[in-house]
């Protein structure tokens, strides 16, 4: 298969976290797969969120002083988040799941006894909104997050996603990313700007990387780049 044929399999893949491919002509990696939030992640059942939880739990030494948060995005600016609630229901009990006006909340680590046991359900039709992970460390400006943040929800978002998506992209990522694209070169992982953001600037002891947000509200850093701490700081600058 050529490059050329890869991309254009991987651009048709309706899995989230496949992305159209291309040569990234700066860095010289012919390899490189874009991975985009752009369409944003299915809400899953409660079982596959779980494998969420257990990710965070497992990385969580890349942001120690941390809690994992879910975020609800409507698919339409017509939809809201107004009167929205959510509960997890097995036969035998039902619970409530706080949303707070951005659409955040946190899930709890339940033991299951089968994978269907629990259920996420909405108060709305299914398949109006989006999630995506939100890790931000303790005691730091609303305009600031740690590159271990991000590599967190990296790491969160590929252990909900990563049974849904498409043959041709997981032969990549074990190919060339050693099986896990939070930490290897050959893909390019995007993430969403809050809202306003026009320039994203990543401070490190030895050089400032700046990044402008692109026309579909997102940027990327190089969250595989080892020689970058966890600890760097990350910016989000409105001009």
């Amino acid at each position: 298969m050529t490059f050329t044929n890869f991309a254009t399999c991987l651009f048709l893949s309706l899995a989230i976290f496949t992305a159209n491919a291309q040569d990234d002509n700066k860095e010289n990696n012919p390899n490189r797969v874009e991975v985009s939030s752009q369409k944003g992640l299915e809400l899953k059942s409660y079982a596959q969120m779980q494998k969420g939880l257990k990710a965070y739990a497992e990385y969580k030494a890349l942001a120690p002083n941390s809690e994992l948060f879910f975020i609800l995005i409507p698919k339409s600016k017509n939809l809201g988040l107004d009167g929205i609630t959510m509960r997890l229901a097995s036969d035998e009990s039902s619970i409530a799941i706080p949303i707070d006006t951005k659409g955040k909340f946190q899930l709890q680590d339940i033991t299951l006894q089968r994978d269907d046991e629990y259920d996420l359900i909405l108060n709305k039709p299914k398949g109006q909104f989006y999630f995506k992970p939100y890790v931000k460390s303790e005691n730091l400006a609303d305009n600031v997050k740690r590159l271990g943040d991000l590599r967190l929800e990296c790491q969160v978002r590929w252990a909900v996603e990563k049974q849904d998506v498409s043959i041709i992209f997981l032969t990549h990522v074990k190919l060339f990313a050693s099986g896990n694209p939070c930490t290897s070169r050959a893909v390019k992982v995007y993430y969403f700007a809050p809202p306003g953001v026009k320039k994203v600037v990543l401070t490190t002891p030895q050089s400032t990387i700046e990044k402008k947000i692109d026309s579909d509200g997102q940027y990327y850093l190089p969250i595989w780049d080892s020689s970058i701490t966890d600890d760097a700081l990350v910016q989000y600058e409105m001009e």
